[in-house]
């Protein structure tokens, strides 16, 4: 398979012409998105799931771009049209050098935390198909501001908090983007695949996310976009049959992740974040689990009568996403603090926080399970009308009732889901062994084990009694 991708991607017309064909896939999931919208939350609720746009986005797209990330790496950067709109506007804009505030990740991070708390929990752009289409065009609008003032793949590097999530992900990923054969970069003479002069081709070009391929040990940055393998190829100064060099290459499950490269400041706050969001994610799917997990906001929320759905979006993500999160991130830091560790809390955060991606992909991939198995009843009136107002219509005044999942599918995602989150749940105590061993902070470090014990608890007795009890 890997063999096969490689010599596609060596083809001009590959990965290209995907982004042409997602591209004009994202401008119907736009206009569709576009025809159907409501104030009603009651007409709402059903319109999200039979809009073929919304449906699409939210319930598909979405999971399955953060599954492919966890096992294959981010292929979706390979073929998302954002990536070739930003490239087109960078080669005619200005072409302006990346401040140092846009290249310490904060950016990204403030960029999703708009998306999060304003936009999905503040406006709830994923409940109005028409939200939704408003949220893609303004992705372009920004890739486009973007793409128009800095030079190179500003955007798909510094600004995309969608390739930066799936770029933390794609540390567990079987494959990476590296160089076959390390010697061949050492004697090139014309380094194709870093030069200016290829930069702004929109095909065959040098790589716009400031990497050299010989030095790639991670998967974190790198967007797929094989233009490097494409200037490897054609333009060589001396003929050498072992190029093209850089390729996609099988490095094993979690490679990247075992290098236990720390995060950075940004990075930390950014899963810190996600490390809330996935809670919500799973917890929300059962009633019961929610109204726990809500109780403390809305509480606030309704003393405080608080009307403005903004306003109130604000106080449940910071509690949910800041407040809840931190608390588990510090209790295994203050138990070691108390029984002699010596150290700090930034490095703790910097060093022991990659232990809770595992479980935050963990409890990602169960949450693309739920949302497209349940779903899957809507698929047999979705594209009576893709608009999915008179669907939705329909299905309120009980002229359709949608056919419940079998209940062999309902005890498949149980075992898939409650498997995965042991799995995330074991290869995190594993990243904890290995940085134990790493840092070597005696007795004290057992008490990092607590990160998989206290974090995977939450996901794994949740699911137990959610999906298992009577």
């Amino acid at each position: 398979m890997v063999r096969l991708l490689n010599k596609l991607l060596s083809k001009a017309f590959f990965p290209i012409s995907l982004k042409y064909i997602s591209l004009i896939v994202y401008i119907l999931l736009i206009i569709i998105g576009f025809w159907a919208d409501s104030s009603d939350s009651k007409f709402l609720n059903q319109l999200r799931n039979t809009n073929l746009g919304n449906l699409i986005i939210w319930s598909y797209w979405w999971p399955l771009i953060v599954v492919v990330a966890i096992f294959f790496g981010r292929f979706w950067c390979m073929v998302c049209p954002v990536e070739i709109i930003t490239t087109l506007f960078s080669k005619i804009g200005l072409r302006r050098k990346r401040p140092g505030w846009l290249k310490s990740g904060w950016a990204i991070t403030i960029f999703y935390v708009l998306i999060l708390f304003v936009g999905i929990h503040g406006v709830a752009i994923h409940r109005n198909p028409t939200f939704m289409s408003a949220y893609l065009l303004a992705i372009v609008g920004v890739s486009i501001i973007v793409g128009g003032i800095y030079e190179k793949n500003t955007f798909c590097q510094y600004v995309c908090p969608v390739g930066y999530l799936l770029g933390i992900y794609s540390k567990l990923s079987f494959f990476g983007w590296r160089v076959a054969d390390k010697l061949v970069c050492e004697t090139c003479k014309d380094k194709s695949c870093i030069h200016n002069k290829y930069l702004y081709n929109l095909n065959n070009k040098s790589c716009g996310v400031d990497l050299y391929p010989a030095n790639i040990e991670s998967n974190s940055d790198c967007i797929l976009c094989a233009g490097c393998m494409k200037t490897c190829d054609k333009y060589q100064s001396e003929e050498n049959v072992r190029r093209p060099n850089p390729q996609i290459t099988k490095i094993g499950f979690a490679n990247d992740l075992f290098r236990l490269q720390t995060l950075k400041t940004a990075e930390f706050v950014f899963v810190l974040i996600v490390s809330g969001f996935v809670i919500y994610e799973i917890w929300a799917e059962w009633s019961t689990s929610k109204g726990i997990l809500l109780f403390v906001p809305k509480s606030i929320i309704e003393y405080f009568s608080i009307s403005n759905s903004i306003l109130a979006g604000l106080i449940k993500s910071s509690i949910i996403f800041i407040i809840l999160p931190l608390i588990i991130w510090l209790i295994p830091f203050l138990i070691s603090n108390l029984i002699g560790s010596t150290i700090k809390l930034k490095e703790y955060f910097l060093a022991y926080g990659i232990s809770f991606i595992p479980i935050m992909a963990a409890a990602h991939i169960s949450k693309a399970i739920l949302k497209t198995t349940s779903r899957i009843p809507y698929f047999e009136h979705v594209f009576d009308d893709v608009s999915g107002i008179s669907t939705a219509q329909k299905i309120i005044d009980k002229e359709i009732i949608l056919s419940p999942n079998p209940i062999i599918l309902n005890i498949i995602v149980s075992i898939l889901i409650t498997i995965t989150i042991m799995i995330g749940i074991v290869i995190s105590a594993k990243v904890v062994k290995k940085l134990n061993e790493k840092y070597n902070y005696g007795k004290q470090s057992f008490s990092y084990y607590l990160i998989p014990i206290i974090y995977g608890s939450i996901f794994l007795i949740m699911v137990l009694i959610w999906r298992w009890t009577p």
